[in-house]
């Protein structure tokens, strides 16, 4: 008998949970840590809030994953004029590097994934896994 989507769906989650985990540990980051850099995008500047809304966290909980990322010296957090409860933040230069870093094992582990896979299958485990987070 075939397992249920549910079962392949959490099959498939610990596996990238374990990827997940080493890249963490070579790396010296927190999970929020990890999660919050890839949030960010280089070179440019977000808000808190919006900070927050990229993580699925909430604002108090956005804040706390921002101060540890600032006290890591990852990014930059400063005052917006126009408002002073609100924060920007970028990436540092070190947020920069370590978000290359992230970056080229997340690729080493897209490229184990995909040199086993024939490019037609290729397409069609990203289609369907497109599909899958869209009805999700």
């Amino acid at each position: 008998m075939s397992r249920r989507f549910f079962e392949l769906i959490l099959s498939i989650k610990r596996k990238c949970q374990c990827n997940e985990e080493q890249i963490q540990e070579q790396l010296g980051l927190t999970s929020a840590q990890l999660h919050g850099l890839i949030a960010l995008d280089a070179g440019t500047e977000i808000g808190g809030c919006e900070f927050a809304r990229r993580m699925g966290l909430s604002v108090s909980r956005g804040s706390r994953v921002l101060s540890s990322l600032t006290n890591a010296g990852y990014i930059a957090a400063r005052v917006r004029a126009d408002d002073r409860r609100a924060i920007q933040v970028a990436l540092t230069d070190k947020g920069r590097r370590m978000k290359g870093r992230i970056a080229d094992r997340m690729t080493d582990c897209e490229s184990r994934i995909c040199d086993r896979l024939d490019h037609s299958d290729l397409r069609q485990v990203r289609t369907a896994l497109e599909r899958l987070e869209a009805v999700l």
